[in-house]
């Protein structure tokens, strides 16, 4: 395979990919909500209203992609690369395409393209009966220490230097945040006003740090193949399921955490079937989650799509069904963590990547040596056994 191109063709598509992370930064009508959730005014007042237009060229990214496409089909390249970034370039246009219809129904529809719909799991008995086995792996949250602001992020510094080098990541405090905390490039960020238990940071470790920030600079560590640090909606699928699956091979998942991660996914399935944002902010709270966290999750479910219900967005799906793929995909192609650690990769990509070991060889730069340890190995296989026995053909077509 002719690796010569791959890295032009790699740089551009990160030119590209530049700006279009839009959708961590989300617009609200901040009216509307003022009106709906006014004890919540406090948070509300430092969210981006929908008035504020993204600072996106769509003309100028448009054409772009248009031209990187044309050059792409006349380059030297296997079909199989011209596939990968032929694809990557397909989601960046619905990218644009969600920014250009960003609170109205519109957006839904593209979102579906890019993340699916909950539609077909949430009657699905063996999608059901994967989620009851998960508590077995879970454990109660036992940590006695607290922190909290500067205390809390230099504890997650630290063990983040357990793996990463301190050149190449950081943790810095964000009130804004609609989750307690997320990952960048290099940099994780915390929530300053939240306490955390020293377990609850754990989380925070396995999740954010190891899976998302591990594969960011693995990624940007290939020096053959630079499109592996490079973000793409069709990544996520991969990623998210990734960064839940180590929370619960880990030993790092809680009860808590367990039940947050599925009023997550039936929130969203609640918004798609038609509840609006208070109903869903209600039914938060009568599972006892608090009110700031409550509303926080709503706004996830709610981000570009109209509060009255009926659509919702459907990234937060990829968290359970992410994770029951890769299971599946690991187990089918005999696949190990390693391999999935290399970069911001598709299932489509990576098995690209296995199939030609050879002419496209990448290298692992990070891989946290907890994920050896030989009881997350067992853990591992055996769900990825249940994952196989319960969906004969693949969790997406299952």
């Amino acid at each position: 395979m002719n690796n010569g191109p791959i890295a032009d063709f790699s740089y551009r598509l990160k030119e590209i990919a530049r700006d279009l992370s839009f959708l961590g930064h989300p617009r609200y009508p901040l009216d509307q909500l003022t009106k709906l959730f006014p004890q919540h005014q406090n948070f509300i007042v430092e969210l981006e209203d929908v008035s504020v237009p993204f600072g996106v060229d769509v003309l100028a990214k448009r054409k772009a992609m248009d031209k990187f496409l044309t050059d792409l089909a006349h380059a030297d390249l296997h079909p199989s690369m011209k596939r990968i970034f032929t694809k990557r370039v397909e989601d960046y246009h619905t990218l644009l395409s969600m920014m250009e219809n960003f609170d109205n129904v519109f957006f839904y529809d593209h979102c579906i393209k890019l993340y699916g719909t909950s539609h077909p799991t949430t009657q699905n008995n063996s999608f059901l009966y994967f989620l009851e086995q998960i508590p077995q792996y879970c454990v109660p949250d036992e940590s006695e220490t607290t922190l909290k602001g500067e205390e809390a992020r230099q504890y997650l510094k630290n063990r983040l230097l357990e793996t990463f080098n301190d050149t190449d990541v950081d943790v810095r405090p964000s009130s804004s945040l609609l989750s307690d905390s997320s990952a960048g490039r290099k940099i994780l960020k915390l929530n300053p006003h939240k306490s955390y238990s020293t377990q609850h940071l754990d989380i925070f470790l396995v999740h954010e740090g190891w899976a998302h920030l591990g594969t960011s600079l693995n990624g940007a560590a290939q020096t053959e193949h630079p499109w592996l640090g490079t973000w793409s909606p069709r990544t996520t699928f991969l990623q998210e399921g990734l960064a839940i699956l180590t929370e619960i091979i880990t030993g790092s998942m809680t009860h808590e955490r367990w039940s947050k991660v599925i009023l997550r996914h039936l929130a969203t399935s609640m918004a798609e079937r038609g509840s609006n944002i208070q109903d869903v902010y209600a039914f938060l709270r009568h599972h006892q989650m608090e009110e700031l966290d409550a509303f926080k999750l709503a706004l996830r479910v709610f981000r570009g799509v109209p509060l009255e219900g009926g659509m919702a967005f459907t990234k937060e799906l990829l968290y359970l069904h992410g994770m029951i793929q890769l299971l599946y995909h690991m187990q089918f192609y005999q696949a190990d963590l390693r391999s999935v650690w290399v970069g911001k990769l598709s299932f489509e990509e990576h098995i690209l990547l296995m199939d030609n070991p050879k002419s496209l060889h990448t290298d692992l730069k990070y891989f946290p040596l907890g994920l050896e340890d030989p009881i997350v190995q067992v853990k591992l296989k055996k769900l990825q056994e249940l994952a196989f026995s319960l969906f004969k053909h693949g969790f997406i077509n299952g």
